[in-house]
């Protein structure tokens, strides 16, 4: 009897030690603005993914990515409030790279251990049209 008790606390404290490895393996996505449209992958979504790429300088690499699209009155620093005030949340600060150029670089990386995620807006955008919106996985590069 007393060993499986024993052997019922050693497989609890096993489950509960994978289950916290699997906790911090997830990576945390924040919600989209309210209002923001899904949309699927095109030709503005390929060059958006293009210029994230050159952005993140091989130090990420995307492994997936979602799309919307939001009203063109709505500005650049309202959708990035937005996420940086989730990430906050969770404790998530967004990395600066030494070359990210504000007001120029519409590319925001919030690293999670060897994942991350990443928010981007195409560059030149009319204010008066929609504007596309990408949320990225990313993973690290060695």
């Amino acid at each position: 009897m007393t060993k499986w008790k024993s052997a019922k606390t050693v497989l609890g404290l096993a489950v509960l030690a994978w289950g916290c490895s699997m906790a911090e393996a997830a990576l945390f996505e924040p919600k989209p603005l309210d209002g923001a449209k899904a949309t699927e992958a095109s030709e503005a979504t390929k060059k958006l993914d293009a210029e994230v790429t050159a952005f993140l300088r091989d130090k990420y690499s995307i492994a997936s990515a979602r799309y919307y699209t939001v009203a063109g009155e709505i500005p650049w620093i309202a959708v990035s409030k937005n996420v940086q005030n989730q990430m906050a949340e969770k404790g998530i600060k967004k990395v600066m790279f030494e070359w990210y150029e504000p007001g120029l670089d519409f590319v925001e990386v919030y690293p999670q251990g060897k994942q991350g995620f990443a928010l981007a807006m195409p560059k030149g955008r009319k204010s008066d049209s929609e504007k596309l919106i990408g949320f990225y996985t990313l993973t690290a590069k060695k």
